[in-house]
């Protein structure tokens, strides 16, 4: 092979390698938005748990439940906002991935297509060599330049 196909296969696996990292960082996004998604789903079920079935024992009691409530509230407003911030996270993932597959596919093009291209060259080259009358007449012109 020539010396550009070694170095674009060079690049072609250093493009994959680019690519899996960037899959790996969208699963990463992924999962950290559906882990944060899923908190507030449970907060949610715990503050509606905390408010129903309310029976007042003591005013202490009564008093727990309800800043427990209002802490839930402030977490699950946390929350919401980290979830918007991972989305973003996730989405700017996406375009990373997306931009790595689209350079990874273009590199692998080239490399094919100078893959081709240095192949029909070596085949051209064999070809040429085992051709009789083209040698001969290699070897006519050498006789002649060696004469004088």
């Amino acid at each position: 092979m020539t010396r550009k196909v070694k170095g674009l296969q060079r690049i072609l696996k250093v493009r994959d390698t680019q690519k899996k990292l960037k899959e790996m960082a969208l699963t990463k996004a992924g999962n950290h938005c559906a882990a944060l998604e899923h908190n507030v789903r449970r907060i949610r079920k715990l503050h509606t748990e905390t408010l129903s079935d309310v029976v007042a024992v003591d005013a202490d009691m009564l008093a727990a439940r309800m800043e427990l409530a209002g802490r839930l509230v402030v977490a699950e407003q946390s929350i919401e906002a980290s979830i918007e911030t991972a989305r973003q996270d996730f989405a700017h993932a996406e375009r990373q991935n997306l931009a790595a597959r689209t350079t990874f596919e273009s590199t692998e093009k080239l490399f094919q297509s100078n893959l081709r291209k240095a192949r029909k060259a070596e085949i051209f080259k064999t070809d040429v060599q085992h051709n009789l009358l083209y040698n001969i007449g290699n070897n006519k012109k050498k006789d002649r330049c060696n004469d004088y």
